[in-house]
């Protein structure tokens, strides 16, 4: 497939977008990039180079340590809080 990229001048990965199967490689008009790649997977935005027309994602980079990890809903914290009692309540407050 091909897409259509933006780089910065050290070639780092800015954006990209689908481009239609039949538009040539090479530089666009505006001064980007249409390459050909297999995949999108590894197409991370200010994580990724293009080098010699290919995607080359950074060495050690983990997509998912970006995503900040949820905290518990309000319904969720009364849920186990509850749960928590009926424990204790099962067990006699052995466990105190």
């Amino acid at each position: 497939m091909k897409i259509k990229v933006w780089t910065d001048d050290n070639n780092r990965l800015l954006n990209w977008a689908y481009m239609n199967d039949s538009r040539p490689v090479g530089s666009t008009d505006d001064g980007q990039q249409i390459i050909e790649v297999d995949s999108t997977n590894g197409l991370y935005e200010n994580h990724s180079s293009v080098i010699d027309g290919q995607a080359v994602p950074d060495a050690g980079y983990d997509p998912d340590a970006d995503k900040p990890t949820p905290e518990p809903s309000p319904e969720q914290q009364m849920i186990a809080a509850l749960y928590a009692r009926v424990t204790k309540l099962e067990d006699g407050g052995k466990n105190e």
